[in-house]
């Protein structure tokens, strides 16, 4: 779990940086591996907690192109923002949690922040749809198998076929 002790805070800005296995946040896509990297800063403000920087994971992904595993690093950025409301988290525990707010409760006496959900979103979000190796990033499909590549025959005149259907009607 990726957890940002609040506990004993007083008002002001704090520098964070957590390393955690990436076993250990639940629900971790499989692609990810090794040391979850969490580096920003936390901001306290009487109940209110905001917390922004960026978070990096490696990734094992196979790549669209030549179908080889390639390891890259993924980096995403988080924030989030949180207030300490004992009597709203109580109301708000039945309900299921609802993302389309900005702050999140969190009672009074917590001891911990818990980033776990937002990171593994984040850090899912931003896998690449078009996995590419580094090393063919640069290089066209065409380049890499020529074999393949559509050769389209020339036409000379490209208004031939209507013709011929034009000719065939009359």
């Amino acid at each position: 779990m990726v957890l940002i002790r609040i506990q004993g805070l007083r008002d002001g800005r704090y520098p964070i940086h957590l390393v955690v296995a990436a076993e250990e946040v639940p629900d971790m896509a499989p692609e990810f591996f090794g040391e979850v990297i969490l580096t920003g800063t936390l901001e306290k403000v009487g109940r209110r907690y905001t917390f922004e920087g960026s978070v990096r994971c490696q990734a094992r992904l196979v790549c669209d192109r030549s179908l080889e595993e390639y390891t890259e690093w993924i980096e995403a950025p988080v924030q989030v923002a949180y207030l300490a409301d004992t009597q709203l988290f109580l109301l708000q525990q039945g309900e299921q949690r609802d993302r389309t707010y900005e702050v999140q409760l969190i009672r009074e006496d917590a001891t911990h922040i818990d980033l776990s959900e937002d990171v593994r979103q984040e850090l899912a979000v931003h896998l690449p749809m078009k996995r590419v190796a580094p090393q063919y990033r640069d290089r066209s499909f065409e380049e890499l198998y020529p074999q393949y590549a559509a050769r389209p025959e020339p036409l000379e005149d490209p208004w031939a076929p209507l013709r011929k259907l034009l000719n065939q009607s009359e």
